[in-house]
């Protein structure tokens, strides 16, 4: 008797169940559009006051202001090339301890480039110099350059990216030539 009691308290708690989970609308018919309990509208964000200009992004380091559409033009060329130059300079350094290294490359790499950098360590590193002018091989888009750059071990290809037409080109990946073919 009450092995029969038992199934028929759970049989109830399955039919409660699964009365819960129905949409409470018959076969057939659609059921009703949900309603928003959380708050029927949309902030007005014409009552916050914007961060003045000059005021820098903790999370990005980016000045907050009017900043220009990037375009490409011979100073965003030459300065695409110049920041894969920098950056392969500061990377090709074996002979270098992690922290000097870190410290000086760091700040030319994206957040990406950060993170998947900061692991690295300098010893090993096969390329130990520059030695020739880097080239501009990929400007599909006024925010990414792929430049390529000659080293002792080989063309080395970074891609940088800038957020903005004044915005510094930072290297987001470094690829040792095995890589970049």
């Amino acid at each position: 008797m009450q092995l029969r009691a038992g199934g028929l308290a759970l049989a109830a708690v399955i039919t409660v169940a699964l009365a819960g989970c129905s949409s409470g609308t018959e076969p057939g018919s659609s059921p009703s559009a949900p309603t928003n309990t959380i708050g029927s509208e949309l902030p007005d964000f014409d009552q916050f006051t914007p961060a003045p200009d000059g005021a820098v992004d903790e999370d990005t380091g980016e000045t907050i202001g009017a900043h220009p559409e990037a375009v490409w033009d011979e100073p965003s060329r030459a300065a695409a090339v110049a920041a894969a130059s920098e950056v392969m300079g500061k990377f090709a350094r074996p002979g270098l301890d992690y922290e000097t290294w870190w410290a000086e490359l760091a700040p030319l790499l994206s957040e990406e480039g950060r993170s998947d950098y900061s692991f690295v360590d300098p010893r090993n590193v096969p390329v130990s110099a520059v030695t020739g002018v880097g080239v501009l091989v990929d400007d599909a888009s006024a925010n990414v350059a792929v430049v390529e750059v000659p080293t002792n071990a080989g063309t080395y290809t970074l891609t940088l990216s800038r957020l903005y037409g004044d915005s510094p080109w930072a290297a987001e990946r470094i690829m040792p030539p095995e890589e970049a073919s």
